[in-house]
Parts: structure tokens; C-alpha cells; sequence
């Protein structure tokens, strides 16, 4: 409902008001009343609500009671003061019983009055429920808008966690092929390569013995490609530097702060084993822990790699059921296989990791052969 059907609702019932007034002819006192009502019910447009439409109410009953006249426009101050629930709305049905009730003005008058003062309440009904509909309706919309863009990020992050998890996938499957190729056609290639030359060793014929060298520098060439081909598989499945933000991204109990930039010279067995090592603290923080953030800090120093995971979490006593449990303690063999130290600190701030690899382990990058 607009605002201009509601000033047309009340100038029809002011000016019906009005032609009652000058029904029993044209007298001047009655234009000095037409006026005065439009003085009267000008506060509760004008004013905040809570003050003029009372007022405006108030003064068009009372100077009614004391000039009948003013009763003539009783229903169009009702289409303004009742337009919301007011804590005085009991009054109206008793001021629409004084009006039906005033000896002044003639029962058919009095009826036409009554009739508008109920055709005034209708509008005013319709109103309240169009506005009730209306916001209900709003609230819909805005329910709705909440709804669609919480379930569009979740539909995001769901697509973001898939991504993330078959990049793992991917990553970890690099990595067994890389493995199977090592271990099966390496092993093979390096038979073939043995048996050649104890063919060569009992052969006595020179073409053979050309043909030999050039099948064995064959194998070699190959021998030498699957280890390139192995190498470059083995370096993107075990790539630190892209699978930790994809763990990160997949890691959901808590924000993970990643500081510190993750070294490129790590050998590929440290990388391993430092991804491993995040791998199991980030399944401790959920399972144990009560932490609302980790934080990985990394650091490259001249002679060794420092890993710190440290969380919020609650504090944890200092004992050895702790300190080798929760895995610690396949983490810490892990790490000196690497011949490095992992040091556990709990404390009343939470838990901390110090893992620390030495640099001269780090030059087997070629070890994936």
C-alpha cells in the first residue's frame, strides 16, 4: 500500500466528513470547523507517532463531546491514529459508542458516522496486515538471500576441499608410480644391464660383442631417462612448497598462520619427513587439543632447517606419557633417521614442536635413483 492510496483513503473519509457538515445547508461557522479539524488532526502527521497521533485523537474526541460538529471528521482521524497498534486502541470502540450515543446529531447522521468510523477501522485492518505481509515477506527475501549465499559458500568450499583433496590424490599417486618405477624397472634395467655383461664376458665373436656394447648403451640411456622421469615425478609428489598450503587448505578445526618461507633446498627424504611430522601435529590439534589457531613457523639457518608448530590449545603437563604419546613418538624417530631433534614444550599457551634437520643431509636430492 502506498502513501498515495493512504492520503486518498483519508481525504475521502475528510471530505464525506465534510459534506455531512454542510448537509443541513451552508452556514459560515461551519468552514471556521473544517479548518479547526484540520488543525486538530494535523499532529499526527507532522509528529512523531507515539506523541501526534494521540494528540490527535484526544483533541478531536474531546472538542467533539464539547462541539458535535468536530465528530464529522471522527473517521478520518481514525484512518490516521489507528494505522498501527497503539496501547490505547481499547478507546476507539468506546469513542465510536460516545459518537452513536450523541443527542446532538440525528440518528441517521449518527448511523452514516458509525458506518465510516467502521469503513475507517477496515482500512486501517487492511493496512496493518498488508505492512505485516510485507515485512514477512522482506524477511523472506532476506532469509532467503542468507540462505543461497551460505549455501553458495558452501558449495565453494566444498568444491575448494575436492580440489585440494585430488590434488593430494594426485600428488601421493606421483609418488607411488615414482616408487613402483623406481623399484620394478630400475631393478629390471639393472639385471638387464648384469646379464649383458656376463653375455659379453663369455662371447668371442667381435659383431656380437658390437651389437652388445650398443644394447648395453641403450639400457644405460634408458636407465639414465627413467631416473630423470622418476626424479621429476618424485619431485612434484613430494613438492613442500605446494603440498603443506594444500594440507592447510584441507585442514578445517581451526586457522593454521603459515610464517616463514618453506626452504627449496630441503632434500626430498626431509621434505617427507616434515610433511609426515605436520601431517600428525594437525591431527593431534583436533584430537586432543582445544585450540582456535596453529601457527607453522619455518627458518633457514647456516647450518640447519628449524620447524616450530606451535597452538593455543590447553595447557598440557609435562611428562613422558605425554611427550611420547600422540604420536610424538613416531614423529621423533622420523627425525632422527635424518639425523635431526624434535623437542616437545607444553606449557600453560598452549603446545610446541621444534623440529631441526641438519643441511648436509639435505644434498641427496638425487636419492629418488
Amino acid at each position: 500500500m502506498t502513501k498515495y492510496t493512504y492520503w486518498l483513503e483519508y481525504l475521502f473519509l475528510f471530505i464525506s466528513g465534510a459534506l455531512l457538515l454542510f448537509s443541513g445547508g451552508f452556514q459560515p461557522e461551519n468552514v471556521w470547523y473544517v479548518l479547526i479539524a484540520i488543525l486538530l488532526i494535523a499532529p499526527a502527521p507532522l509528529l512523531p507517532k507515539q506523541y501526534g497521533t494521540w494528540l490527535s485523537f484526544a483533541a478531536i474526541s474531546v472538542t467533539g463531546v464539547i462541539v458535535p460538529s468536530f465528530l464529522f471528521f471522527f473517521p478520518a482521524t481514525l484512518r490516521i491514529v489507528w494505522r498501527e497498534a497503539k496501547s490505547y486502541d481499547w478507546l476507539i470502540p468506546l469513542a465510536i459508542i460516545g459518537v452513536l450515543l450523541q443527542p446532538a446529531i440525528t440518528i441517521f447522521i449518527r448511523g452514516i458516522l458509525a458506518s465510516l468510523s467502521l469503513f475507517a477501522l477496515y482500512l486501517c485492518l487492511r493496512e496493518r496486515e498488508y505492512t505485516q505481509l510485507r515485512g514477512e515477506l522482506l524477511q523472506l527475501k532476506d532469509d532467503s538471500w542468507e540462505k543461497q549465499e551460505l549455501l553458495k559458500e558452501q558449495n565453494d568450499e566444498l568444491i575448494r576441499s575436492q580440489e585440494t583433496f585430488l590434488e593430494l590424490e594426485i600428488a601421493e599417486e606421483r609418488n607411488r608410480i615414482a616408487r613402483d618405477i623406481h623399484d620394478n624397472v630400475g631393478h629390471l634395467l639393472s639385471s638387464a644391464i648384469i646379464q649383458l655383461g656376463a653375455v659379453e664376458a663369455v662371447n668371442q665373436d667381435s659383431t656380437v660383442s658390437k651389437l652388445l656394447e650398443q644394447l648395453k648403451e641403450t639400457i644405460h640411456s634408458g636407465m639414465n631417462s627413467i631416473r630423470k622421469s622418476v626424479h621429476d615425478l618424485h619431485n612434484d609428489s613430494l613438492n613442500l612448497t605446494k603440498s603443506v598450503p594444500l594440507l592447510l587448505a584441507d585442514f578445517r578445526f581451526c586457522p593454521v598462520k603459515l610464517e616463514g618461507t618453506i626452504p627449496e633446498s630441503l632434500s626430498k627424504s626431509q621434505q617427507k619427513v616434515l610433511l609426515t611430522v605436520i601431517k600428525e601435529a594437525l591431527s593431534n590439534v583436533m584430537k586432543h587439543s582445544q585450540a582456535t589457531q596453529v601457527r607453522l613457523i619455518f627458518d633457514e639457518l647456516p647450518a640447519f632447517y628449524r620447524l616450530k608448530i606451535l597452538d593455543n590449545g590447553k595447557a598440557i603437563p609435562e611428562n613422558p606419557e605425554i611427550t611420547n604419546g600422540m604420536g610424538l613418538a613416531s614423529m621423533r624417530q622420523r627425525v632422527q633417521k635424518m639425523n635431526g631433534q624434535l623437542h616437545i614444550h607444553p606449557s600453560q599457551q598452549g603446545f610446541q614442536i621444534n623440529i631441526i634437520l641438519p643441511k648436509e643431509a639435505s644434498d641427496d636430492t638425487g636419492s629418488s635413483s
